[in-house]
């Protein structure tokens, strides 16, 4: 069954894994009228919930492959994504499954000719490029507004949500690395990491990842689950002026802010002019509505996914690059 085949209703859904993440997936979903069944092992505990929602559940995978099912969304552990993704594929679903795609490139790469194969939607969970206001910052750059990018530093710090089967990069790093590539468009070409080991000493908790690609053009990365305090923050610098993306910030109208010539370089020596910047404007569009929404979209062969594989896998090597550098030997 390729896209193409999936009559305009809205496709019926198979989630596949209803934790924390999964709960507000199924949720938009059930929002959509697409949601037909979940499937995780926790049937009892999540019974409740799926009647509140109106759809079924079940412990048992082959609900998910049926020929009731159109699409499947994958919010499992990351390290089942590949053979989930993999069986929904064989079956002939396009698939929406949560970040990383895989935990191996060479996996990825293969998920990837088997949908392209079959004529299928792989679509991965990078939700920032969903947000309006990443989107908007986008555009602005893209348009020159802060003149030539030359650095972009990106901070995502969560108290508390410490895992125990993945790192802090692998948890959290994946939606940053998606903006900064998406800003500058290609690979870097140096990746240097440190690694911050506080509670676990096999699982780091904090990353520090600097990314250079090319002479004039830089970005930090930061992320952390044991910061006292919360902030997703993502600042871009220009020759002409800087953008800043506060998508933790108390007040939306401060969310996405813009500071123009806040550089004084008509005197012998520059001078930093202090301003509060111009609150962007943005649409109010829900991130986790857009993307499920284009997913549904895709799966009707109405749109294509700005995070697929071509998206996703760049992603995933930058991932897989910035651990190596944070085990390479001092």
């Amino acid at each position: 069954m390729s896209t193409e085949s999936i009559p305009s209703r809205s496709p019926r859904v198979a989630l596949v894994g209803c934790g924390r993440w999964g709960r507000n997936i199924a949720r938009v979903l059930a929002r959509l009228g697409a949601l037909e069944v979940i499937v995780d092992p926790s049937v009892d505990a999540l019974r409740p919930y799926a009647e509140e929602l109106g759809c079924r559940v079940t412990d048992s995978l082959d609900g998910a492959f049926g020929g009731d099912i159109d699409a499947v969304a994958i919010a499992a552990p990351a390290a089942d994504h590949a053979m989930l993704v993999r069986r929904a594929l064989e079956a002939n679903k396009p698939v929406f499954v949560e970040k990383p795609l895989a935990l191996e490139v060479v996996d990825a790469e293969g998920l990837s000719r088997l949908a392209a194969d079959r004529g299928l939607t792989l679509m991965v969970g990078h939700l920032l490029q969903y947000h309006p206001a990443f989107l908007t910052l986008k555009q602005m750059v893209k348009a020159g507004e802060i003149g030539e990018l030359r650095h972009i530093t990106s901070n995502r710090l969560n108290p508390g949500a410490i895992r125990t089967e993945e790192n802090a990069l692998w948890s959290m790093a994946p939606h940053d690395f998606s903006m900064v590539l998406g800003l500058v468009g290609a690979p870097p070409r140096e990746v240097s990491a440190l690694s911050v080991k506080v509670v676990n000493p096999g699982i780091p908790d904090q990353y520090c990842v600097q990314l250079r690609f090319s002479d004039v053009v830089t970005a930090l990365v930061t992320v952390s689950w044991l910061s006292p305090y919360k902030e997703h923050k993502l600042t871009v610098l220009g020759t002409k002026g800087a953008l800043v993306f506060e998508d933790t910030a108390s007040d939306r109208a401060r969310k996405l802010v813009i500071y123009r010539d806040y550089v004084d370089t008509s005197a012998a020596s520059p001078r930093f002019v202090k301003q509060e910047g111009t609150p962007v404007p943005y649409p109010s569009d829900e991130p986790l509505e857009a993307e499920m929404r284009t997913f549904l979209a895709c799966v009707r062969g109405e749109a294509s996914s700005p995070t697929g594989p071509a998206e996703a896998i760049p992603v995933l090597q930058l991932l897989q690059a910035a651990e190596r550098a944070s085990q390479a030997p001092a």
